[in-house]
């Protein structure tokens, strides 16, 4: 069995594959502006380096966020067009959060943490289950003001972010909260989680914070 999987992270997109629940391709790759378009050829390129094709994975594992709106859709649509029509390959959708969430230290509650852009902050809230982090369901917008009164009341659970985005989450983060920076998230746990079926469904992306809109009128 081949899990592949796809996790867009703040400074770019992660690959990991997987045989039989070992790792044979733990890679990443810088992904901004037409760098996009290198992606295909990283992904087949590192495939062929293990003796491997497109049509040798047999399941798909995509991160669906939070993260970059462009970034998620891109590394959607691209899986989905190499899954449509191959009755044998399947693929879905696990929020990154979960990735991120395995370097926290052991607590029942994890927040993991990333820069909002704006002066604000993402909180995606995971539980451990039978060791690993799955998501509550919980998300939060926070700027500082708001991360006052919602970081008091979450005393029990440890925070994580990514090293990338550790000077931002500071700056919104009340003195007295501790955050974990994690320099390479466990991509692997993507592949690995059991709480989430294969649905050959991508379109259920993490936005905690929606698009966007302006009009030019």
């Amino acid at each position: 069995m081949i899990c592949a999987v796809l996790n867009p992270e703040p400074d770019g997109i992660a690959l990991t594959v997987l045989k039989d629940d070992a790792v044979l391709i733990d890679a990443h790759t810088e992904m901004y502006g037409r760098e996009a378009a290198a992606l295909p050829g990283f992904i087949t390129g590192k495939l062929a380096g293990n003796a491997l094709l497109l049509d040798d994975v047999d399941q798909w594992s995509v991160g669906t966020g939070p993260g970059s709106f462009t970034a998620l859709r891109m590394v959607a649509a691209l899986v989905s067009g190499w899954c449509f029509g191959k009755k044998n390959v399947v693929c879905r959708g696990v929020p990154g959060a979960v990735a991120l969430g395995c370097g926290a230290p052991q607590s029942d509650r994890i927040g993991a943490l990333y820069d909002g852009r704006n002066h604000e902050l993402l909180y995606f809230g995971l539980k451990r289950e039978n060791g690993a982090a799955v998501p509550t369901g919980e998300t939060h917008v926070l700027n500082a003001t708001e991360a006052e009164t919602f970081f008091a009341d979450h005393k029990d659970e440890a925070f994580v972010c990514y090293k990338h985005d550790l000077e931002a989450v500071k700056a919104i983060l009340p003195p007295d909260v501790g955050v974990v920076p994690v320099e390479k998230a466990d991509t692997a746990a993507l592949a690995r989680n059991t709480s989430i079926a294969f649905d050959n469904d991508l379109t259920k992306l993490v936005y905690i914070r929606p698009a966007v809109y302006t009009n030019l009128k």
